[in-house]
């Protein structure tokens, strides 16, 4: 594995503190599940500098449920793939179970390389009521 050294933000900013994890696998993870939190918490089209950054603004989708669903997968799977260059051949569900119960849980599978081999690793995001946004990653 390489040296790891972080995502772009956590590089520039120095919040991430790696000596908390016992590897440096346990570390890559929680790096990008903190990047993917950071995605999944902000809406597309709010940062200038980005307009593709973040995931598809909720309130404003005017579709059927099937096609809004569609639009959030596609949308933030393109933003993973820009964003979190660590993760390939991503793909992102909205699962259609908690819909009903007025949550939305997002799950994103990819492949990471690491020591020189292709594995894959599943996180799971969790859109809260209260606008916030939990990444975790699967099995956890």
């Amino acid at each position: 594995m390489k040296p790891f050294k972080g995502s772009l933000f956590e590089r520039l900013n120095s919040e991430f503190d790696y000596a908390q994890y016992e590897t440096k696998e346990e570390a890559l993870y929680a790096s990008i599940a903190n990047n993917l939190s950071r995605i999944f918490s902000t809406n597309a089209g709010s940062c200038e500098t980005a307009t593709d950054y973040g995931r598809p603004d909720l309130n404003n989708i005017n579709l059927s449920m099937k096609e809004s669903i569609e639009k959030i997968e596609f949308y933030c799977e393109r933003c993973i793939k820009m964003y979190e260059p660590r993760l390939y051949k991503t793909r992102v569900a909205v699962s259609r179970e908690r819909l009903a119960m007025n949550q939305m849980n997002i799950l994103i599978e990819g492949y990471l390389v690491i020591n020189g081999k292709s594995r894959r690793v599943d996180f799971k995001a969790d859109l809260l009521k209260n606008g916030k946004v939990k990444i975790y990653k699967d099995g956890i």
